[in-house]
Order: C-alpha cells, then structure tokens, then sequence
C-alpha cells in the first residue's frame, strides 16, 4: 500500500501539470519564414561547428502585428512554433550530433550566442534521419522581434566524427505570439 501512494501522488501532479499547460496563452498569430537551403560539407571536423547565418533577416512581426490587430501589449511571449531540417538530397544526418537555430539583433557582437537559442534537438548522432524537427526553446524573444525588423539567425551544426558526405538540406521554421499567459 505504502509504494502506491508515490505513484499517486505523480499521477497526481502529472494531471495537475497538463491541465496547467492548456492555460499557457491563446495563440495571436504565426509567422513562417521562407526556407532556407544549405549544404554540410564533407570532411568537416568534429571540433569544428558549421554556422550557416542569415546577417538580415527581415522579420515580418510588425506588418503581422498590423494585419491580424494585435497591439504589442496583447503580446505576453514570443518563441519558436516547428522547425525542421530536411535531407534534400537522400542523406541522412547521423554524424551530427547538434542543431540548433538561434537570432540576435543584426551587429550583436561576435554574431548570436547560445543564449539566443529559439530552437535546438541534440542526441542525434548515429541516428538515420533525413528529417529532424527541433524543438523551441524557453526564452521569450518578444523584445527582439518587437524592437527589430531585421534579425541574424544563425543554424548552427555541430558533427559527431569528421562528416564523409556532402548533404544538401533545407531549413523550414516559424515563430508564433502568444497573449493572456496565466
């Protein structure tokens, strides 16, 4: 009887957790950004990160903003919705072991920081896929897309071994806005 109670008591807090997850806000808009292509080279060594960068990306969040009526005081949060990198040419992404997408003001010295992650998957090496979704992260980047109409992004890739294969990929992602957070 004693072991049960734990397991209830998770059981419990699991509930209580999802149920909190459905308060996290309505969704105002979305905004998909034109894919990217880019190439990983053959040869690039594990100690070496591949940083495909995007120096002035117009952002689109003001003229969203303005077609769906949303003041910027409606906003409470601003983050990552999907993104995904997609093998276009058959390979697949096993001697990666890292993706991440970041975006920082354009001139942020030294180009983005780790700090500026909006999305990013690890523990990929040795797994076969040609597509990878990654997942957003945490941070609320309401201020740079409010204070910016361009932004740096950055897709930074990280090996596992020495890559042996070119692959051609895309790069498909969105953000979304999102208001009355509880």
């Amino acid at each position: 009887m004693r072991s049960s109670i734990p397991l209830f008591l998770l059981s419990v807090l699991l509930l209580s957790t999802g149920c909190k997850q459905e308060g996290l806000g309505d969704r105002l808009f979305e905004i998909t950004y034109p894919v990217s292509d880019f190439a990983v080279p053959a040869g690039r060594p594990n100690f070496q990160t591949l940083v495909i960068s995007q120096d002035r990306l117009t952002t689109g969040f003001m003229e969203e903003m303005m077609r769906t009526s949303t003041a910027s005081g409606d906003i409470d949060a601003v983050g990552g919705l999907r993104a995904r990198v997609v093998s276009l040419n058959g390979e697949d992404f096993s001697e990666i072991e890292r993706i991440e997408l970041r975006a920082c003001p354009v001139g942020q010295a030294g180009g983005c920081s780790q700090f500026d992650l909006l999305f990013s998957v690890d523990d990929l090496f040795r797994r076969r896929q040609q597509t990878v979704n990654l997942n957003p992260g945490l941070r609320n980047f309401k201020e740079l897309f409010l204070g910016n109409e361009q932004l740096r992004v950055e897709l930074v890739l990280s090996p596992g071994i020495t890559t042996s294969r070119n692959i051609e990929a895309r790069l498909e992602w969105a953000i979304q806005a999102v208001g009355n957070l509880d």
